[in-house]
């Protein structure tokens, strides 16, 4: 009777709790039509969804989740199957979501094609009946969308015995798919998840060598084939055995799933988060830390004997072994020294082995731990290169062998300016880079900046107006301005920065007046020039005006300037035009939804919503009380008002703090952010006195101390409290 009463108890379970919806159904069938399956064959179902009412009902059509697993659909089989990931998933956090819109469901079926084995290893033989819910569908109303859970007919199905020549072929059939050039990616992929989901020995050898001969991360099948795998203790052996061959690369994917696994064999399962026992929560949560810290000891450790085994390495596994080390995730916020234990010469000869892709990560994310004077060599070698097939790469190099060596890098940076690469056929290096070279002004590249600018249909002209706003002289205004006025409310926000940038530098008056009228958040050199300058009151008049342009993103980006840099005195005008705006559309508010067949001009409203109410509610110049806080609220139409009304706020009042680096983002009751502390002290300078604040920080102790410091000294000043941990990482 057991069985039978587990069975009936896991049919209770999942019962969908919604009623159907008659006027949308979902079936599903077994594709070509086959009910018997060896154990470890894939069940590739087929679900179709139907609408009987046009445009009534809205499909997702997210098909991947970046955490591996899309549990948008529920397969329900009784008897019930195993969770192949279920262990992989109660260690570590994953972070979830991914890319999808939404598509009309119609009479015409959209289809969706998933495979049971993803979420039901069903590794015994026997009789099985399955059904799936969905949560894949919305019903329109009136002003939302209302989510339907669907479910599906139900299938029998019959699973046999694999005998061990059926396995053998199958696994052979993979491999031969995999070494064979022309297959297509596709055929590669089923190949991989044939061998993910089969769970033999030989399939387990298989998925070892792929996930250590890939020259990529995120090789999921790989390593979800190893960790839904029934012998985790082969696994283990596996990978540890596999580690010391000269042709593996020692990835990240192959050092953390090593890790996980080998932490799940020494380790039972967290049980389950207790509800309704606060006490008991805090010893889970303490359990939990205490096993993600004890994994991490664990992957470090992996990392150190990586170190040692990187001279046994060959050829692309070399490199892509110096790689993994190379982004070792950091212990702590800003530490990437240099890295010990390997020869700088090898990390050199590593990096000219990867890809452009590769190579631009390792330069923009971890750029200090490959800061060594044997990177000066490799980095000229790339920029020799005429043409390099990533945008971003020659611009990434420029900037690094300039801090390694800034008398090298300087002829080069000449040479770029005279004559620009046009990477991938279009892109430059940015002006910003290109401006960092000590002199005050570069004279002698004044003419040919001045005639590039005129030419017509010329592919470096943001960078023009760039390196013409860094360096150049008053001998070339005339030029500059004919040139600028020639297509004046055109150009481009780069372009535009750049020009203002020269104007407010060798003519100021003429720079304020082209601001006022050209006002963009993305002018980033500019509009900091113009405050620095003390001109903010003769710019600020024009761009308030602009929040009142027919044209709502110029509109849009006006409210957004105004949010950063205005005075107090721009807020009144923030607040007219919210009320006229939503006098104009108040009728309309059930348009203001990103849905299939919303017409423009909502759309168009709805970014200028979104860009008012931001500006209005995060504004640095101002506090919101929460008497304006609900006004602001109610002057919202459609989803937007969410967002306002978790705005309101009461002592004590939450301030997080990141470290990093230098760098320090401050973040007030989820709503302001400050970059720096100048910021921050402003902002906290404005909350009435008595105000409590919980303070939590991140960062390296000394850092956070005196970050302490700096707020403890304003609350003494301005009467307000401050509480909270000191946190470091």
């Amino acid at each position: 009777m057991k069985p039978l009463r587990l069975a009936l108890t896991v049919l209770m379970l999942v019962l969908p709790v919604r009623a159907q919806d008659s006027g949308v159904s979902l079936t599903i069938r077994f594709v070509d039509g086959t009910s018997r399956f060896h154990v470890g064959e894939i069940v590739p179902i087929e679900l179709s969804f139907r609408a009987l009412i046009p445009n009534r009902y809205d499909m997702k059509m997210r098909n991947y989740d970046r955490s591996g697993r899309l549990d948008i659909e529920q397969f329900h089989v009784v008897p019930p199957g195993r969770d192949p990931l279920q262990d992989y998933y109660s260690i570590g956090g994953y972070i979830g979501g991914g890319l999808g819109g939404l598509r009309a469901l119609s009479g015409e079926p959209e289809i969706v094609r998933e495979d049971l084995n993803e979420w039901v290893a069903l590794d015994q033989p026997g009789h099985y009946s399955l059904y799936v819910t969905s949560g894949r569908v919305s019903r329109r109303d009136a002003d939302k969308s209302e989510p339907v859970e669907l479910r599906s007919n139900s299938l029998e199905f019959e699973v046999v015995a694999a005998d061990p020549a059926w396995r053998q072929q199958t696994v052979s059939s993979a491999v031969a798919t995999l070494s064979i050039g022309p297959s297509t990616d596709d055929e590669k992929t089923a190949a991989v998840r044939t061998l993910r989901f089969l769970d033999t020995p030989g399939s387990v050898r298989e998925l070892v060598r792929l996930l250590g001969s890939q020259s990529i991360n995120g090789l999921w099948n790989e390593v979800a084939g190893l960790a839904g795998s029934r012998n985790q203790s082969l696994v283990v052996r596996e990978l540890e055995q596999h580690m010391n061959a000269p042709e593996i690369a020692l990835t990240a994917d192959y050092l953390h799933i090593l890790a996980k696994l080998r932490f799940q064999l020494d380790h039972g399962p967290l049980p389950a988060y207790p509800e309704k026992d606060v006490e008991q929560q805090k010893i889970w949560r303490e359990r939990s830390q205490a096993r993600d810290e004890e994994l991490t000891k664990l992957e470090d450790a992996l990392y150190e004997k990586t170190i040692t085994l990187v001279s046994t390495k060959s050829g692309k596994a070399r490199a892509e072994t110096v790689r993994t080390l190379l982004l070792r995730p950091s212990s702590e916020p800003g530490e990437l020294s240099p890295l010990t234990g390997l020869p700088a010469d090898e990390v050199a000869a590593a990096f000219l082995n990867l890809s452009s892709d590769e190579q631009w990560n390792l330069l923009s994310i971890v750029w200090e731990r490959l800061r060594v004077p044997a990177m000066a060599a490799p980095l000229k070698k790339l920029l020799e290169q005429p043409d390099l097939k990533h945008q971003m790469l020659r611009d990434a190099a420029l900037r690094c062998l300039y801090e390694l060596d800034p008398s090298e890098a300087a002829p080069i940076f000449m040479q770029e300016i005279m004559h620009p690469h046009l990477d991938n056929g279009m892109f430059t290096v940015k002006g910003e880079t290109l401006g960092v070279l000590p002199n005050e002004t570069l004279p002698q590249f004044d003419q040919m900046l001045s005639d590039r600018l005129e030419q017509k249909e010329s592919r470096t002209t943001g960078l023009d107006a760039q390196l013409v706003g860094r360096y150049s002289t008053t001998a070339i205004l005339t030029k500059v301005k004919s040139a600028y006025e020639a297509s004046a409310g055109q150009w481009d926000c780069v372009t535009e920065d750049g020009f203002v940038v020269y104007f407010l530098r060798v003519d100021p008056a003429y720079g304020v007046k082209r601001l006022a009228v050209a006002p963009s958040f993305c002018m980033t050199k500019s509009l900091p020039t113009v405050v620095k300058m003390q001109r903010w009151n003769a710019v600020e008049p024009g761009i308030i005006a602009r929040v009142n342009e027919p044209d709502l993103n110029r509109a849009r980006q006006a409210a957004e300037v105004l949010a950063k840099y205005g005075s107090p005195q721009a807020e009144d005008a923030l607040w007219d035009r919210l009320r006229r705006f939503h006098a104009e559309w108040a009728e309309r508010a059930n348009e203001l939804a990103s849905l299939p067949g919303t017409p423009s001009d909502a759309f168009e409203a709805m970014s200028f919503q979104f860009g008012l109410v931001e500006a209005i509610g995060t504004a640095q110049a101002w506090l919101l009380n929460n008497e304006q806080i609900t006004e602001l609220e109610n002057l919202t139409l459609g989803h937007e008002r969410d967002n306002v009304k978790r705005w309101h706020w009461s002592s004590p009042v939450d301030l997080s703090i990141s470290l990093s680096g230098e760098q320090v983002r401050a973040t007030i009751n989820s709503q302001y952010t400050a970059a720096d502390l100048t910021s921050l002290r402003s902002k906290l300078a404005q909350y009435p006195r008595g105000t409590k604040f919980w303070v939590s920080a991140s960062g390296s102790r000394e850092r956070v101390a005196r970050v302490f410091t700096v707020i403890n000294d304003l609350a003494t000043e301005h009467g307000f409290q401050v509480d909270g941990p000191q946190r470091t990482q």
